[in-house]
């Protein structure tokens, strides 16, 4: 019997990493549970974000604004417009955090997405694996962007933050600076993991939408071996009741990861090309620890664009490629009726499946390569 837990295998991990971090809703509160634990349950996330997440960009614009020096102004400009993609996500989910849960508990228990052959789990626990070790990846370089530059700035003679905000006490100083410093390394640290694993739960909604896509192909591969023609046409049937299970449920995902996919694409992009101009002007010769800094930073920004649009596009290219795969399964050896369910099936097939970011973007390479 399959083990239900293995189909969203990837993401378990990140889901109680994203409890954690006040992004994704607790169990639902129960009879049993205390009263400081229901309260906890309800109001973690403010509790956590309203002090650290949101005031700490709040704080970040303020010194954008005040701040008398350009250079100065500019280095926490970019920043600042990096974290308002963060507060769009952040809304987003706290917004549709109940359907984001049954989202993930109908993709984990459903019936219409069971694991049927030793092949099929297989296939479908590898690519949960290298899903895994890809975003885990990208955890660790965004963390590792954040500390290069806050272990840097420990070895400079003068009192500098890491990343710049409005510090309203002294602060250049023994004292001062400690918890200048301690908020900024807590505010960031909340923020990118934050930031990260929202990136990868949007990536994965739209990687399981592929592997379901991938799945009915396979199945439309093995009907070449059917030769009983009851068995066929039963087999085909379950194939578009599944299939019309899935482009449901690619509508539902869509509605989930559009905001944060439009808000990620439109953001990064000018951030992208904001950092670029810095990048010619600093230099690596005048400021070579600057330099990698912002290009490690620049990194990250091309990849929280790449990714979504990467695991988009394998949604569009696996379901065009059901035609195909209609075509080459056994259909010249069925009777009438079976060829025109058949055909009817690969008339249906015509209409693409595309992820839309805010029904602007086709989320997919291209429009990574024209945003890049």
């Amino acid at each position: 019997m399959e083990n239900h837990s293995h189909r969203t295998q990837a993401i378990h991990w990140i889901l109680w990493i994203m409890q954690l971090c006040g992004v994704w809703p607790w169990p639902h509160t129960t009879k049993k549970d205390s009263y400081i634990r229901v309260f906890l349950k309800k109001n973690y996330r403010y509790l956590l974000h309203v002090p650290i997440t949101f005031t700490f960009i709040g704080l970040m614009w303020i010194e954008a604004f005040v701040s008398s020096n350009l250079e100065q102004a500019g280095q926490v400009l970019y920043m600042s417009i990096t974290e308002m993609a963060l507060v769009i996500k952040i809304l987003n989910i706290w917004y549709q955090s109940e359907s984001a849960r049954q989202l993930i508990t109908h993709m984990q228990h459903s019936s219409e997405y069971e694991l049927r052959s030793e092949e099929e789990h297989s296939n479908w626990l590898h690519e949960q694996r290298v899903f895994k070790c890809r975003f885990y990846l990208y955890v660790f370089i965004s963390l590792g962007v954040v500390y290069s530059s806050s272990i840097g700035v420990l070895f400079l003679n003068d009192y500098v933050l890491p990343f710049a905000y409005f510090v309203p006490f002294e602060w250049q100083n023994d004292q001062g600076y400690f918890y200048a410093y301690g908020y900024n390394m807590a505010a960031m640290t909340l923020t990118c993991v934050s930031n990260v694993t929202l990136d990868t739960i949007g990536c994965y909604l739209l990687f399981h939408l592929s592997l379901l896509y991938r799945l009915m192909g396979m199945r439309l591969q093995e009907l070449k071996n059917v030769d009983n023609e009851d068995k066929f046409r039963q087999e085909l049937r379950m194939i578009f009741t599944m299939h019309d299970r899935v482009r449901r449920l690619t509508f539902k995902v869509q509605t989930l990861v559009s905001p944060y996919i439009l808000s990620q694409i439109i953001l990064s992009a000018f951030i992208i090309c904001f950092s670029g101009y810095r990048l010619q002007h600093v230099g690596i010769q005048a400021s070579p620890g600057q330099f990698i800094s912002m290009l490690q930073f620049l990194s990250v920004m091309v990849l929280q664009i790449l990714l979504p649009c990467y695991y988009g596009n394998e949604v569009t290219v696996y379901a065009h490629k059901l035609t195909n795969e209609v075509y080459n399964s056994n259909w010249m050896q069925c009777d009438k009726h079976t060829c025109k369910l058949l055909i009817a099936y690969m008339e249906h097939l015509k209409r693409p499946v595309i992820i839309r970011a805010g029904y602007f973007f086709e989320v997919g390479l291209p429009i990574f390569v024209k945003v890049g």
